[in-house]
């Protein structure tokens, strides 16, 4: 299945249909540390907070 030859090919890496057509890598990057800090922060709010709470 190829694409239409109007759409240029510009996040053709790696198998599976991108999210966002010409989503620049750093976007991609940027969303991935974002969600990963989200969790680490949620983790350590979660047991500073749990460990604060029970006193």
């Amino acid at each position: 299945m190829a694409d239409s030859p109007s759409r240029p090919d510009t996040a053709g890496h790696g198998p599976g249909p991108a999210a966002h057509p010409g989503m620049p890598r750093w976007a991609k990057t940027l969303a991935i540390a974002a969600g990963a800090a989200l969790l680490v922060a949620f983790v350590l709010m979660h047991t500073l907070g749990g460990s604060m709470g029970n006193h």
